[in-house]
C-alpha cells in the first residue's frame, strides 16, 4: 500500500475553491499522466532550475494525501482529493494555475491551526523558502492534528506533553506501590514503622500535631500507628484523625478495620474524627469499613495519597523512597 504524504504547499488563496495551486502556467499538467512525461514533455524547453523535485513532488500528490498549508501566524490541513486542472494567469491567481482538488479539514472554530499548536521543529521546517516542501518525518504530529480536528478538537503540543506526563506520573505510582510492597529500592525502615513516619511527616508539615502511640497504650483489639490532631483555624475545634498502617503485599483483611473502629476515643473532645486505615496492599471489603466509619486509603489510593503530598516531605524522605528532584525531560 503506498504510503501516505505529507506536503506543504504554499497555496492559501485557493482555500475557498477546496483546491490547491501551483505555478509554471505555461505548463499544463493536468495533460500528463506522470511526472516522468511531465518533465520530458512539458518541461522540454523549460529551465526548471533547482525546482525538479518540487515539481515533481507536486504532481505525484495523490488521493489521500494530505497538504498543509501555511497562512499567517497558523496552517490548514486539506486531504488530497486529487482532480487536477489547470487555469491560465488570465482566468487565475498568479502562482497557482496548476491545480489539484482537495478537502480542508474544519473543527468547530474554522480551518486554521495556530502555529503555536505545532512543535518548534514542525515550526522551523515551515519557514524553509520552498513552494513545496515533503513534511513526512512529521507525520506522526500531524496525524494527532488530523484526528484531533476529526473530533471537533484542536490539538496542541502541549497536549502531547501533559500525555507524556500523564502516563509518567502513573508509571511513577505504580512503580512507587512496588516498591513500597516490596521494600526494593528504598530505605524506610521495616515492619511499617518508616510508613507511620513518613504519613507522620506529612500531616505535621499539613498543620497537625502528630506521634506514634506506644503499642502497649490500649488493651485489647483496639490500636492505632498515628494519632494527628489540630485546631481549626477560626473556631479553635479539634479535629483528631487516628490511623492504623499495614504493609502489607497482597490483599489486607478486616483486622485493621477493626482495630482502628474500636479504638477508645472521648469524643466529647473532638468536633471531627476520621478513622483510617492506610495499607500498601488491596483491601476489598469497603461495605465492612464503611458500617465503621473507617475510611480506607489501598494500594494505589495510598500512593495517590503521597503523590499528591510529595512538597511535604523533605528531602531525606523523597530520597528513602528513591525520589529524585532533579527535573525531567518528558
Amino acid at each position: 500500500m503506498p504510503q501516505t504524504k505529507f506536503m506543504m504547499v504554499r497555496s492559501p488563496k485557493l482555500i475557498k475553491n477546496n483546491q490547491i495551486g501551483y505555478g509554471w502556467g505555461n505548463v499544463d499538467f493536468s495533460k500528463f499522466d506522470n511526472s516522468t512525461d511531465l518533465m520530458k514533455q512539458g518541461f522540454k524547453d523549460v529551465d526548471v532550475g533547482r525546482q525538479t523535485n518540487q515539481i515533481k513532488r507536486y504532481f505525484n500528490l495523490k488521493e489521500g494525501d494530505y497538504v498543509i498549508v501555511p497562512f499567517s501566524g497558523t496552517i490548514a490541513i486539506a486531504e488530497v482529493i486529487g482532480e487536477r486542472s489547470h487555469y491560465p494567469i488570465t482566468k487565475g491567481i498568479q502562482y497557482g494555475e496548476n491545480r489539484i482538488s482537495v478537502r480542508y479539514l474544519k473543527h468547530n472554530d474554522g480551518y486554521f491551526i495556530p502555529r503555536i499548536n505545532l512543535s518548534t521543529a514542525l515550526q522551523n521546517r515551515l519557514k524553509i523558502r520552498m513552494t513545496v516542501c515533503d513534511l513526512s518525518e512529521f507525520s506522526d504530529e500531524l496525524y494527532k492534528h488530523i484526528e484531533s480536528i476529526k473530533n471537533d478538537k484542536l490539538y496542541t503540543w502541549n497536549t502531547e506533553q501533559e500525555l507524556k506526563l500523564q502516563q509518567n506520573t502513573e508509571k511513577f505510582k505504580a512503580d512507587l506501590l512496588s516498591r513500597l510492597r516490596s521494600n526494593k529500592d528504598i530505605n524506610l525502615q521495616s515492619g511499617g514503622i518508616g510508613l507511620e513516619h513518613l504519613i507522620k511527616e506529612i500531616l505535621e508539615a499539613k498543620g497537625y500535631k502528630a506521634h506514634i502511640p506506644a503499642k502497649n497504650e490500649k488493651s485489647g483489639i483496639q490500636d492505632v500507628d498515628v494519632v494527628a490532631t489540630r485546631f481549626t483555624e477560626f473556631s479553635g475545634k479539634k479535629e483528631g484523625i487516628f490511623i492504623q498502617v499495614k504493609h502489607h503485599d497482597g490483599t489486607t483483611d478486616n483486622h485493621g478495620i477493626k482495630q482502628v473502629a474500636e479504638y477508645e476515643v472521648n469524643e466529647e473532645d473532638y468536633s471531627q474524627i476520621d478513622k483510617v486505615l492506610i495499607t500498601t496492599g488491596d483491601f476489598k471489603d469497603n461495605n465492612f469499613a464503611d458500617l465503621r466509619n473507617v475510611t480506607v486509603l489501598a494500594g494505589a489510593d495510598f500512593v495517590n495519597w503521597i503523590f499528591d503530598n510529595l512538597e511535604y516531605l523533605s528531602k531525606e524522605s523523597l530520597l528513602s523512597l528513591g525520589i529524585s528532584s532533579l527535573p525531567t525531560l518528558l
